[in-house]
């Protein structure tokens, strides 16, 4: 059950990535594109983090489960993929919404970096 942890810890990495640039791609200018980028990065994310939660929570891998810390990133994960999803469905939507999805984004990561 490692290996299939590991690898989901790499999808969800590689889903980080695909939400970061697409912020990146979207601050650049290119909204059209960006919209699907950041859908596809963060419903990435909410499947392999609910999925990564799962294989912790039955404890098939080592350590024991913070749900506190699950349930938060759960939250801030919904609301970037709602975000996400407005964005790609109203390339035109303003300013406001972007800056939500990056705001809510750094947020996540900092949650994953610093909450132990």
């Amino acid at each position: 059950m490692d290996i299939v942890y590991n690898l989901l810890v790499v999808l969800h990495l590689l889903g980080m990535a695909y939400l970061v640039s697409g912020i990146v791609v979207r601050w650049v200018g290119h909204a059209e594109q960006a919209g699907k980028i950041m859908l596809w990065g963060a419903s990435a994310q909410v499947v392999t983090g609910l999925a990564l939660a799962g294989i912790v929570s039955a404890g098939l891998v080592g350590g024991e489960a913070n749900h506190m810390k699950i349930g938060v990133k759960l939250g801030v994960a919904v609301v970037v993929l709602v975000l996400a999803h407005i964005l790609w469905r109203r390339p035109d939507t303003g300013k406001n919404v972007f800056y939500g999805l990056t705001a809510a984004t750094l947020v996540n990561i900092v949650i994953a970096a610093m909450w132990v």
